[in-house]
């Protein structure tokens, strides 16, 4: 027999015990399994490979444009915000949304995995942004009433909550902003989606946005149109700035 034959042989019975090592350590709640690759992740959850991996899917601040985190490669406003500057002061992305991130994000919203806003958090807050003024007010992105009666929670909410909580910064109640229902922006095509959003939140009066620094969070921006009519909606009612910070950018 080949050296190389038998080591094969032998690599591939050290994987398989040491998967069922690690399906009896779950089993019997000594550890984790990875969300990503499902190997052993001790108490995280994600292995070391996994983390080690995402860090190729988190963009160059410094090829992006601060204000819709779309490519730029001077890192200044890109040409589209030159020429028509969105109302948000900044927009942040943590990662491209691409795979396995975008099958992470998809099993969260849609799979009933609500369970993995902590990770995304805690992905996002490996690497915060830098921001022009602290922010002092953290919200969500609003859900309308009919799609989190669909849905059962509010994906954005919980990444805020768990922000919020981190950085020592107060979260704007749920409902002091509201959001009517429209078709879901990813049902159009681009050139309709800023229509589709336009008019559709409303700042409740007791909403404490006023002379406040927004933070704002979201899961997932592809062309700013959303966020873009939320952070005008705020400045109406008197905020001082809004900044976005989304988990993922669809290119």
């Amino acid at each position: 027999m080949a050296l190389s034959t038998w080591l094969a042989g032998r690599w591939r019975r050290f994987r398989s015990a040491e998967t069922r090592f690690a399906r009896f350590q779950v089993a019997s709640g000594r550890g984790k399994c990875c969300v990503l690759c499902h190997e052993l992740s001790g108490n995280q959850a994600l292995c070391r490979g996994c983390t080690a991996d995402l860090h190729c899917l988190r963009p160059d601040a410094r090829r992006r444009c601060p204000l819709c985190a779309g490519i730029s490669a001077s890192g200044l406003p890109c040409g589209h915000c030159q020429r028509k500057p969105p109302p948000q002061t900044q927009l942040n992305a943590a990662f491209a949304y691409r795979p396995p991130l975008s099958n992470l994000l998809y099993a969260y919203k849609f799979l009933g995995r609500n369970d993995l806003y902590a990770v995304l958090a805690e992905l996002m807050l490996a690497e915060p942004p830098v921001w022009p003024t602290p922010p002092d007010l953290v919200m969500a992105m609003p859900l309308s009433v009919r799609r989190l009666h669909k849905r059962g929670f509010n994906q954005s909410l919980l990444l805020a909550e768990a922000i919020a909580k981190y950085l020592n910064l107060p979260l704007l109640p749920p409902f002091a902003v509201t959001r009517s229902h429209r078709p879901a922006q990813s049902t159009l095509p681009r050139n309709e989606r800023a229509k589709n959003v336009r008019g559709i939140f409303q700042v409740a009066p007791a909403a404490d946005v006023k002379n406040r620094h927004v933070l704002l969070i979201d899961d997932v921006v592809t062309s700013g149109a959303t966020i873009g009519e939320l952070a005008r909606t705020l400045q109406r009612a008197g905020a001082a700035a809004v900044y976005g910070w989304v988990f993922a950018r669809a290119e």
